[in-house]
């Protein structure tokens, strides 16, 4: 039988974390951010969105409101 095909039914599917979702958004969004500094950040919103104002003129409402798109957002923070 053939081993690798048994190797991916038993593996259990790989969830995103929100650390990981967080981190790929802020690349994505400013790709030259430090990678290493980035993954010290732990995930945590706060840090992320200090190290994300070293290199971007906007406020740090609206670098978290990016990071966390609209549903997690502070309410008081309209963009319209």
């Amino acid at each position: 039988s053939d081993v690798c095909s048994s190797d991916l039914n038993t593996m259990p599917p790989q969830v995103p974390t929100r650390s990981s979702y967080l981190e790929e958004r802020a690349l994505m969004m400013w790709p030259r951010l430090d990678r290493r500094a980035l993954a010290r950040c732990n995930g945590d919103v706060a840090r992320i969105t200090r190290l994300v104002s070293k290199r971007t003129a906007l406020p740090p409402q609206s670098i978290r409101a990016i990071l966390l798109g609209h549903r997690e957002a502070d309410e008081e923070l309209w963009f319209g």
